[in-house]
């Protein structure tokens, strides 16, 4: 099969196959006389995977290191690079909640101060300004005048 039909069956564009070759992330099909790729089954299973790790978001040079034993490898030596792989995610992942949640906080209790706040107030509830932040808004001020 040519790229656009490979494309069709693995749900890639044809642009991003070629990008994922020229970045060395999937096997090069060979080619025929005219200088077209052909695609297999085969390669058409690599791209689906390739596809399904990235929707899961994993970084491409993740997604490169397990392609190629996709590709060329037996299940089990498959399996273990998977499992390794997706251990890893699953441990990034909490990482990201944990800062999300955090970073939750932190927005709402600046909202909260910010809700608080008198309509003719300057300073914000349980934040100190920066004496930059002071010099900037007393040059503005006495820009003005």
């Amino acid at each position: 099969m040519n790229i656009q039909q490979a494309a069709r069956a693995s749900g890639l564009s044809a642009d991003t196959i070629r990008f994922y070759e020229k970045k060395g992330v999937l096997p090069r099909p060979p080619r025929r006389e005219n200088g077209y790729r052909t695609y297999s089954e085969e390669h058409v299973e690599t791209l689906r995977l390739a596809r399904g790790l990235r929707d899961l978001g994993l970084p491409l040079g993740e997604v490169a290191e397990i392609l190629p034993v996709a590709h060329d490898g037996t299940c089990g030596d498959l399996r273990e690079a998977l499992v390794t792989t997706l251990e890893g995610a699953c441990e990034e992942v909490e990482r990201r909640i944990e800062d999300l949640t955090r970073t939750r906080g932190e927005l709402a209790s600046i909202l909260n101060g910010v809700r608080a706040m008198p309509a003719d107030t300057r300073d914000v509830p349980g934040m100190t300004g920066c004496g930059c932040v002071q010099l900037v808004a007393e040059g503005a001020s006495t820009a003005r005048t």
